[in-house]
């Protein structure tokens, strides 16, 4: 089975999904097809992206290493498409249990690198986007919001499209009509009180300013 992808795309999903998390299978990128078109998923559990690929696909389901990805760019005189090969199917089991994973071979222009699957029971995306929102204001880590930014950016828009409020669940951004990002709100409670020592004196009077 081979699946052809754009690389803005590819990049894009990929500044979403998990590092060195012990949850080894967020590490990868989640690739679902089907005959109504297929989905690559990433998250790393604060965070989730879903790209849609309108071509009509084998149903099947696998999650593609990290490690895979990573040599893959976006650039201006890169390669406009990645292409992945794969066995239609699930992974196979041993009779003890043992799961013998398929081989993926990703192709990059002039790179060609095969790496096994991972193996794991990745999250529900579904239920992780909200369809709609109540627009209840949300704080967000800004290391979250520049991810959308960038992603923004390699996906070919010139401004950040913003966040749809959500109150304390999912917020929504819709980077375009085939890539969204579902982004936790922040909820620690900010300081509303300056700390004491702001106003203290070092030892000499503070300055008072006169209006002239």
């Amino acid at each position: 089975m081979n699946i052809t992808i754009s690389t803005e795309i590819l990049v894009a999903i990929s500044l979403f999904r998990g590092i060195d998390d012990v949850r080894y299978y967020l590490n990868g990128i989640y690739l679902e097809t089907g005959a109504k078109g297929a989905r690559l998923v990433a998250t790393d559990g604060h965070q989730l992206a879903v790209a849609r690929l309108d071509v009509s696909y084998p149903e099947t389901c696998i999650i593609i290493p990290g490690s895979l990805v990573a040599s893959v760019k976006s650039k201006p005189k890169a390669p406009q498409n990645v292409t992945l090969e794969f066995n239609e199917g699930t992974p196979q089991y041993r009779k003890n249990g043992q799961c013998i994973p398929r081989d993926i071979t990703l192709s990059f222009g002039e790179i060609t690198t095969t790496s096994k699957e991972i193996d794991g029971k990745f999250p529900d995306y579904r239920r992780s986007v909200p369809s709609q929102v109540d627009g209840t204001t949300a704080q967000f880590d800004p290391r979250l919001v520049s991810r959308i930014d960038k992603a923004c950016s390699i996906l070919g828009h010139k401004s950040f499209v913003g966040i749809a409020y959500n109150g304390d669940k999912a917020a929504l951004s819709v980077i375009n009509d085939n890539f969204v990002v579902a982004t936790m709100s922040y909820r620690a409670e900010p300081s509303k009180v300056s700390p004491g020592w702001i106003q203290e004196s070092l030892g000499q009077p503070v300055p008072v300013r006169r209006a002239a």
